[in-house]
């Protein structure tokens, strides 16, 4: 289901919403006579059948709660890390600037390089492919970056330091790549959708002797499972859709970059 993370988030809320009530109105029409077969005619009112959807409904609002806080949580954990991720190259990027020349010139330029081909290549994350321009740029960065030979103690300290942050920025984006299609496990979406689905079943049993009524109610309850649904669906995969982590801080950290590059150029 991972193609519905490639429409914008409106048309998304909208698919599910529509297509999950309209089953639930679908399936009140085909279960309708087997309904009054096992429950005989309809009464005014089943105080039994009240209190048992009332149970239901709420059991199934904590669980499916539980569930989009757990959705939410992960949904954090890797914005923090995209965050502190943007932040090792805005430290990198400081220690680099301290180097001898050529070679501060040089590293400074190919990670403001490979930062604005890591913003650039956001929308084909979001789509699940992995960007390869900021890969090659990377590569070129670290054999510049490695090629570099300490003269004295400061230069050694400092490129210690460098090449710790340097290792840092490699995990976290390592982690980025890797968890590019993280999710909820199949089990608890079987559980909120599965969960969803009888809720609303057991709506077809309340005694009503208006149909259209029941349709009415059927349809609101459908729509409010559909909502929750949509609410999960929309931050379970942290990098995917509309309602995703964003660049937002690598291009804070890239116009730290360029505006640190106009300084050094003045005269």
């Amino acid at each position: 289901m991972l193609w519905l993370y490639d429409l914008p988030t409106w048309l998304m809320g909208l698919f599910i919403v529509v297509s999950f009530t309209a089953l639930s109105v679908a399936g009140l029409y085909v279960t309708r006579r087997l309904v009054i077969t096992i429950t005989g005619p309809r009464p005014g009112h089943n105080e039994g059948v009240d209190a048992y959807i009332a149970a239901a409904a709420v059991f199934y609002g904590i669980v499916a709660g539980l569930i989009a806080v757990a959705a939410w949580e992960q949904y954090s954990n890797y914005d923090d890390k995209v965050t502190q991720e943007a932040g090792t190259v805005a430290v990198l990027y400081r220690d680099v600037a301290t180097y001898r020349e050529p070679y501060g010139s040089r590293l400074r330029e190919e990670l403001r390089a490979y930062t604005r081909a890591v913003i650039d290549g956001w929308p084909q994350l979001q789509h699940g492919i992995v960007p390869p321009q900021s890969a090659r740029l990377l590569n070129t960065f670290q054999e510049t970056f490695y090629s570099f030979d300490p003269k004295n103690e400061r230069e050694r300290i400092i490129h210690a330091a460098a090449i710790d942050e340097f290792e840092r920025m490699i995990e976290f984006r390592r982690l980025r790549l890797h968890d590019k299609d993280a999710g909820l496990p199949a089990a608890l979406w079987a559980v909120v959708i599965l969960g969803g689905i009888l809720t609303v079943f057991l709506t077809y049993f309340l005694a009503l002797e208006r149909f259209r009524v029941h349709v009415a109610m059927t349809i609101v309850s459908g729509v409010l499972v559909s909502l929750l649904i949509f609410m999960i669906a929309a931050v379970d995969h942290p990098f995917r859709g509309g309602v995703s982590i964003g660049p937002d801080s690598f291009q804070i950290v890239y116009d730290q970059l360029e505006s640190q590059r106009i300084t050094i150029q003045r005269p």
